[in-house]
């Protein structure tokens, strides 16, 4: 261990504490869970659930909720386990599975905190998935922080280069990683993924969203995958094939029978003695506190022992010694163990939240100007595309196609069109294409590409735009389609 010679005077703007997160539990959401009725996220507590995070039924197909004694807690609401004799449950009706009158004392709820933005629409998570990936894709390098959040680095050129780092620390810009690497296995093809598992890293993404001071555990990862529609049917993951069950449950008023889906993560293996080794290549990485040999070494403010008035020095050493000591934490396979990793994040953001070293004292990454080519260009899908609607059937008409290079480095490519009717056949004059050279970062270019349509019917048309370029980083924004009923009349309008 290391103790950085000087020494910061206590000031309370230098340490901040996390207070106990408040339970808060979200409202309905989406379609989880895999059956055809939407779910009931009312009451999200702790049940008594298998290896594989799936609830253990009793016989009557009703979920059991672990049972916590309490001052509150009737004795005779708590009753053993099914299968397993030796757990505590609370008692349920087996009529309605519903907690027994005056027994819901002995339940817990699954705390969430800022992990509620796990509601969030489709596009939301989309667009933070496009803004984390550009950051990471343009950077000259990207790097794994002590707790393993990504780091994007560039190095800005002068007379002596300077390295502006950025961690990809936004809760909904980790939920979406964590989505995303669940449903794909990648984030994006447009860069490497350090050539790490994609399950660590999507645990990773998903300590970083969690509330620092609160607490993951099988429970909130379950529901989370429920309420995102990772559970879905239908919804590929790479996972592979989820496990299902039926059990009674109150829909909208209505008991019915639900079939509910739950990931299955397999032997899925974490160890947090390797995550955080000295031993062999770890977090954070690539190493560089002291040095670059220094594996599973991290700084943080500490208080010199028997100081008065209280001073702190910057102490670097291993992350274990320092944030979790002696304990191993959970060593099992399966969801449990990457319950466990995913806490493990959170509990290294955490501690290096509340014992930060003041910015001027940061031991700065290492990193050096990569000199490659990156830019996204992109057709927005608000008004990257503009299509006339009504036509005079014969005459001319012009759809307007729009792209735009976000940077940081100019764009070259090719943009196309196409036009299709309903009964598949295309539009004269498609598909179209030109292409596009030196768009500079920050700026647009527009075509307005004419049309002749002489259908003598009213039909639907399915206008595709798409920009293609070879270094672009990002290419999920790059293709907009709309349909468009078009209707010949002798009057004008446009989309």
């Amino acid at each position: 261990m290391n103790i950085r010679p000087y020494i910061v005077t206590a000031m309370v703007a230098l340490l901040t504490f996390s207070s106990s997160a408040l339970a808060a539990k979200p409202p309905d959401a989406g379609n989880g869970g895999g059956g055809n009725e939407p779910p009931d996220f009312g009451d999200l507590i702790i049940l008594y659930r298998d290896v594989n995070g799936v609830p253990e039924l009793t016989t009557d197909f009703c979920h059991q909720p672990i049972a916590f004694p309490s001052v509150t807690c009737a004795t005779d609401c708590i009753v053993e386990g099914y299968p397993d004799p030796t757990v505590n449950v609370v008692a349920v009706l087996p009529e309605t599975c519903a907690i027994v009158t005056g027994c819901a004392a002995c339940t817990q709820e699954v705390d969430f905190g800022r992990i509620n933005e796990a509601r969030s629409p489709d596009d939301v998570f989309e667009a933070q998935l496009e803004d984390a990936v550009f950051k990471l894709a343009t950077a000259d390098c990207r790097s794994l922080d002590p707790a393993g959040r990504l780091v994007a680095s560039t190095v800005v050129d002068g007379d002596v280069p300077e390295i502006f780092s950025a961690t990809i620390d936004s809760p909904l810009q980790n939920l979406a990683m964590y989505r995303q690497l669940i449903r794909e296995g990648t984030l994006s093809d447009a860069f490497p993924q350090m050539g790490e598992d994609p399950l660590i890293m999507a645990a990773r993404g998903l300590g970083a969203a969690s509330d620092k001071a609160g607490k993951v555990n099988v429970d909130l990862v379950a529901y989370l995958n429920q309420i995102m529609g990772l559970t879905d049917q239908g919804t590929m993951t790479m996972l592979g094939e989820p496990i299902c069950q039926d059990n009674w449950e109150e829909v909208m008023g209505v008991l019915q029978l639900v079939n509910k889906c739950y990931l299955n993560y397999g032997a899925y293996g974490y160890a947090r003695s390797g995550n955080f080794s000295t031993d062999v290549q770890s977090l954070p990485y690539p190493a560089y506190i002291p040095n670059d040999t220094s594996y599973g070494w991290f700084e943080y403010l500490s208080q010199v022992p028997d100081s008065n008035p209280p001073t702190f020095q910057i102490v670097q050493g291993p992350i274990l010694d320092a944030v979790f000591g002696v304990d191993p934490g959970l060593t099992d396979g399966n969801i449990g163990g990457f319950a466990q990793a995913v806490d493990d994040t959170r509990a290294v953001i955490d501690f290096m939240h509340n014992w930060a070293v003041p910015d001027e004292f940061v031991t700065s990454l290492k990193c050096e100007d990569s000199g490659e080519i990156g830019y996204d260009v992109s057709i927005s899908d608000v008004s990257g595309l503009q299509v006339p609607t009504r036509y005079v059937a014969g005459t001319e008409r012009e759809i307007v196609v729009t792209i735009a290079n976000e940077g940081p480095d100019t764009a070259s490519g090719t943009v196309t069109v196409s036009a299709v009717t309903t009964g598949g056949d295309p539009v004269a004059g498609f598909p179209w294409s030109d292409t596009f050279t030196d768009l500079a970062k920050g700026t647009a270019a527009s075509w307005a590409v004419p049309i002749m349509i002489d259908l003598g019917f009213t039909t639907t048309i399915t206008w595709t735009a798409t920009v293609e370029a070879a270094d672009d980083v990002n290419p999920l924004n790059n293709t907009v389609t709309v349909d468009m009923q078009v209707r010949l009349t002798g009057g004008g309008g446009s989309h």
